[in-house]
Formats: C-alpha cells, sequence, structure tokens
C-alpha cells in the first residue's frame, strides 16, 4: 500500500499522448525569449550612447533594458514549463502575452510610429491564439 498505486501517471511520462502544438508553442517562447534579450542588449546599447548620457532619457531606457531582460528570462521559463507539461506555463505564457501587448503598444504611444512595432501585436496574438487551442489547454492541465 503505497502511494504510487493509487496516484495518476505523471503528466510528461513516456504513456503520455504527444502533442506537437506545445512544441510549436516552445519553438514560439524561446523566440520571444530571444527577441527579448537581443531588445535588452540594443535598449542598453542606446543608453549607453552619447546621445542620452546624463537626461533622463537614458534612466527610461535602461529601465526599459531591465523590463526587456525580465521578459526574455519568464519566456524562457515559461518555455522549460511547457516542455515538462506544467500547468504555470499556460498562466506565464498568457502573462507575458499581455505584457508584450501592452508594452508594445505604449512604445506605439510614445515614440514615433514604425512598421516593425507590429511584430510585437502579431506575435502576442499568434501565441495567444496557441494557447487557446484545445490540444495545449489539455497538454498544460487548463482543460
Amino acid at each position: 500500500m503505497t502511494a504510487l498505486t493509487d496516484s495518476a501517471p505523471p503528466a510528461h511520462s513516456v504513456s503520455a499522448p504527444r502533442e506537437p502544438l506545445v512544441g510549436v508553442l516552445r519553438l514560439l517562447l524561446w523566440i520571444e525569449a530571444a527577441l527579448g534579450l537581443a531588445v535588452a542588449v540594443l535598449l542598453s546599447a542606446i543608453a549607453s550612447s552619447s546621445f542620452f548620457a546624463g537626461t533622463d532619457g537614458e534612466t527610461s531606457m535602461r529601465f526599459a533594458a531591465s523590463a526587456a531582460f525580465i521578459f526574455a528570462i519568464a519566456a524562457a521559463i515559461a518555455a522549460r514549463g511547457a516542455r515538462r507539461r506544467r500547468g504555470w506555463s499556460w498562466t506565464v505564457a498568457a502573462v507575458l502575452q499581455l505584457a508584450l501587448a501592452i508594452g508594445t503598444g505604449l512604445a506605439v504611444l510614445n515614440t514615433v510610429w514604425q512598421p516593425y512595432y507590429l511584430v510585437g501585436f502579431a506575435l502576442a496574438a499568434v501565441v495567444m491564439g496557441l494557447l487557446s487551442t484545445n490540444g495545449v489547454r489539455r497538454a498544460l492541465g487548463q482543460a
């Protein structure tokens, strides 16, 4: 009489069904992590340039760079959780998409419009659409 005989097998065991959309979700989250890291480096380099030296713009750019770095770390953690089929990874990924959409919206409102801003909205929309599919929700314990 052990606890193992009465419990269900873990979701990440060999007998768990394969869900290819979870792999696509992990790929998109890793892309977001890489892009977040690239944006953090770019913003940090811009903040250290002579254009912003000693101004309030330098501080704002450094805060934006740190937010992008934290976003990249959270996206990598969510991708790792999705690989292990953890239920919290669905929530982290959804909150990250909300943060990405809000951050992109703030960038659009505070700076001159550039067409590449649509990448942030498109990436958030694609990942949220993927998160709302039945297969991903079931695989990550949200169904």
